[in-house]
């Protein structure tokens, strides 16, 4: 009984230890894990320009999407949409550009055709498998980011039928003419996307630009004088009468409908999906910040979003503007 005893505690410590040794590899590789290449993304889509891109009613699913995708040329993004109406509807784009926001969507960037067929040596080939279809290919391509970046996909008419050759580089291209039903592309993946850019309220008011009067409104969820557009702290996009952006160039005092007048005392970040810290400085006259206020701005292609707090003192406003520069100075 003691010698089973001790074979238990012993058996119990090496669990344990091995167990410790678990858990310590797997944070080890959830350090060094890097995330797949994102092919399609949920609740977005692009602007469809009537005279260039495509849409298909009664598409069942997305993937019949996508693959239709890959068979037209020109196509280099697709958008599924669940309709119940058309049982889903699959648009196609030619130069996908100004993502935006959808509902009961998902899409796909397609992958880049190389101008022929890419003739690898041993030591860019990664791996061969089976493949059904081009698209199953593309989702073998992008479970290896960082080192798969092309691919060939051998079509049933191909010398080898329904297999998928990923690759580290497509140096050398060979004329597809003596290659038939071989499709080599070049990997696309979705850029990383602020979702602050899909889900934002607006700053609309007329009064908030900065060549209006002064007010008596303040940014300030329980002021008695709340601005009719502010709903407290979140993400804000300046739009309609308002303009588009809040001024970056010193505002006047006792303008924007309100006393103290606020601007972004500090630059837009210039790349796409780039988000930053800033600081709105207000104005009261003599100190051109008086008082001041974190904020952070992200950069989304066309227009910027700006993530903005109840103000401190009353009556006080950020300001807006038509431009993303302006020439008003304080008096």
């Amino acid at each position: 009984y003691v010698q089973l005893t001790k074979q238990l505690q012993y058996s119990t410590m090496m669990a344990r230890n091995s167990l410790g040794i678990w858990l310590s590899l797997l944070s080890l590789c959830a350090a060094q894990h890097i995330p797949s290449c994102p092919l399609t993304m949920k609740g977005v889509t692009w602007q469809f320009n009537n005279d260039t891109d495509y849409s298909m009613v009664s598409v069942p699913n997305k993937n019949l999407c996508y693959e239709q995708c890959l068979k037209t040329e020109g196509c280099r993004g697709a958008t599924w949409q669940l309709n119940d109406i058309a049982q889903g509807v699959c648009f196609l784009f030619n130069n996908p550009k100004d993502l935006r926001m959808c509902h009961y969507c998902e899409s796909a960037i397609a992958p880049i055709p190389v101008d022929g067929v890419c003739n690898s040596s041993d030591d860019d080939i990664i791996d061969m498998y089976d493949a059904n279809n081009e698209l199953e290919c593309i989702k073998r391509c992008a479970s290896k980011p960082g080192e798969c970046q092309f691919y060939s996909y051998f079509g049933e008419g191909s010398v080898l039928p329904n297999k998928c050759m990923l690759l580290k580089t497509c140096a050398d291209v060979t004329n597809a003419e003596g290659c038939p039903d071989i499709h080599s592309k070049q990997i696309q993946c979705f850029p990383p996307i602020q979702k602050e850019c899909f889900n934002y309220k607006e700053l609309s008011d007329v009064s908030r630009r900065e060549d209006a009067g002064a007010g008596n409104f303040c940014d300030k969820e329980d002021s008695e004088s709340v601005s009719p557009d502010w709903v407290g702290k979140s993400w804000y996009r300046v739009t309609g009468k308002a303009g588009n952006f809040i001024p970056v160039i010193q505002a006047y005092y006792q303008r924007c409908g309100t006393e103290y007048s606020g601007y972004l005392n500090d630059s837009h970040p210039e790349n796409q999906w780039e988000n930053k810290n800033a600081t709105v400085c207000f104005t009261d006259g003599e100190n051109p910040c008086a008082f001041e206020k974190d904020i952070e701005v992200t950069n989304c292609g066309t227009y910027h979003v700006y993530l903005l707090d109840d103000v401190d003192n009353c009556n006080s406003r950020y300001c807006t503007s038509a431009k993303l520069r302006s020439n008003q100075r304080n008096e």
